[in-house]
């Protein structure tokens, strides 16, 4: 099976993406490759998604426009070089997992299609009643996060009040958009269930999408 994970930041893409590679996967870590491509501007090491998020800062932050301008840029040469590698890879045949990053809904719609072409989709649910919660793993272990004008501060408004507010409309829109995109889409109770072991979740993948 060739896959893409999807759903937002935090919502559990690399754990299972990492199991599957323990289990002999070819694994796409998006943050990873775009870690990689800025070097030295981010100029640290240890975890990817950390450093990422340090470097883009948040959306109140100086210069995090530029920084969310450049990390788009970045995804759409990663979504890139994915799909050029499993088109013309030498391994097709190898089972094949892209952990994607929260915003690649942003990225043009062609660019979607073919990577759709190439994987099949697989939305990692998240409840409206876990939002709150993912919203505090967020600022307790921050992702980078794409808001491409979601966050709107109102008149006087503190900024952690406020991202707080637009978080929840960020989770909103995205969910929308990632439903539209996923060929399947694993309920939260499954994959944030501790006793779904890798195993149980390719098989339930595999008997999925051959229907």
């Amino acid at each position: 099976m060739q896959l893409t994970l999807i759903g937002m930041s935090g919502v559990g893409k690399s754990h299972w993406s990492k199991k599957m590679e323990a289990l002999g996967y070819r694994r796409y870590s998006c943050d990873e490759l775009i870690a990689d491509r800025l070097g030295t501007e981010l100029g640290k090491k240890g975890k990817a998604t950390l450093n990422l998020a340090k470097w883009m800062g948040q959306p109140y932050s100086e210069g995090y426009q530029d920084a969310e301008a450049l990390y788009l840029e970045l995804e759409k040469e990663v979504i890139t070089q994915i799909c050029e590698e499993l088109e013309h890879g030498s391994q097709k045949d190898k089972p094949v997992v892209v952990d994607t990053t929260g915003s690649l809904i942003y990225l043009e719609e062609t660019l979607l299609k073919r990577l759709r072409k190439l994987t099949r989709t697989v939305l990692l649910n998240l409840p409206v009643n876990k939002q709150e919660e993912l919203f505090e793993t967020y600022i307790q272990d921050p992702k980078p996060v794409i808001w491409n004008g979601i966050y709107l501060p109102c008149e006087g408004e503190i900024p952690q009040k406020a991202l707080s507010r637009c978080y929840r409309d960020l989770l909103s829109f995205r969910n929308k958009h990632y439903t539209l995109m996923s060929d399947f889409q694993l309920d939260y109770s499954f994959h944030h269930n501790l006793g779904t072991t890798v195993e149980d979740l390719i098989e339930l993948l595999g008997s999925s999408l051959r229907q």
